[in-house]
């Protein structure tokens, strides 16, 4: 009776020698293909005769030929060799920690002008890459990296102030963000008579946080907002900005992105003096970023000063 063969018994090595004397013809060739000696190859493909209990090959004096069990089985022998080698490029990519993909967080402050310079950094120097996005609060960005669910997030700086387990968290300058504070030249309250405090203002839902440092979002937003002016609290920018041009509230955007409706005439600045808005990246320390991360945020970074 013949032994049952088990899975534990076969040899991707052996299996591959076999692949490379079948596709070879030739014990010699597929020893220099396989880098082993030819007794090497030789016992490699007794020994799987063996074990299989058939011979694999007809031998002559200048070639072999491969039998008929052979050619039944080359066809998964050769794709078990193909799942080991890819097993085997797996493995080196998880190694040198970069993963083909990346998975980023963006605070919703600076979704919008953030998405857009990473989309133009994928298409000019990762188009094999795939990206996926997520927008939010950064209690919610930070859940999602402590979940592993983002390789890193970025948002406010402050916003490290919001999180416990901050031992496994890595926080980086990333850069400052000019911003204007803008309204319509037609809204009627600017002829209200109110102050700044008291005008309606749109702006997305914001964790401010105790800060020593002097910006728009650790001041003027917690003044706003304990004087209940922020009448509409949006998450989406484009709609934020469609309010601000309607004449219905005044708004705290990019620079970068207020620009053209400045120079159109349709937004004017405010007059009010808003210093650099602090951004960091955020990674854990259990998870450092792969080089392919770290390249991401240096273009993306330089693509936000461009802007």
């Amino acid at each position: 009776m013949i032994e049952k063969i088990d899975i534990e018994d076969i040899s991707i090595n052996r299996i591959r020698c076999f692949v490379s004397v079948y596709e070879l013809g030739s014990i010699s060739k597929a020893a220099l293909d396989c880098d082993v000696s030819q007794p090497a190859m030789s016992r490699s493909i007794k020994s799987l005769e063996e074990q299989f209990n058939f011979p694999l090959f007809n031998r002559d004096t200048r070639q072999l030929h491969p039998t008929d069990a052979a050619k039944q089985i080359y066809p998964r022998c050769l794709e078990l060799c193909t799942a080991a080698r890819a097993l085997c490029n797996e493995l080196d990519v998880i190694k040198d920690g970069d993963y083909g993909e990346l998975r980023i967080g963006l605070g919703k402050v600076i979704g919008p002008i953030s998405s857009r310079a990473i989309s133009k950094v994928i298409s000019e120097k990762f188009a094999d890459l795939r990206v996926s996005i997520v927008e939010g609060s950064p209690t919610l960005l930070h859940r999602e990296l402590l979940q592993g669910n983002l390789d890193f997030f970025i948002s406010h700086s402050e916003a490290v102030g919001l999180f416990s387990n901050v031992e496994q968290l890595v926080c980086k300058p990333f850069t400052l963000m000019k911003v204007d504070a803008v309204a319509s030249p037609t809204a009627e309250f600017l002829n209200s008579g109110t102050d700044l405090i008291s005008y309606p203002w749109t702006f997305p839902k914001f964790e401010a946080v105790e800060t020593s440092q002097d910006h728009f979002y650790a001041n003027y937003y917690k003044k706003i907002q304990a004087n209940g002016g922020i009448l509409y609290q949006i998450d989406n920018a484009d709609a934020r900005i469609k309010l601000v041009l309607s004449g219905q509230a005044a708004t705290v955007i990019a620079s970068s992105e207020a620009e053209k409706y400045l120079e159109s005439g349709q937004l004017i600045k405010l007059p009010i003096s808003l210093t650099d808005f602090p951004l960091s990246t955020y990674y854990l320390s259990t998870k450092p970023l792969c080089p392919k991360a770290r390249q991401m945020i240096e273009y993306v970074k330089a693509g936000m000063h461009k802007n």
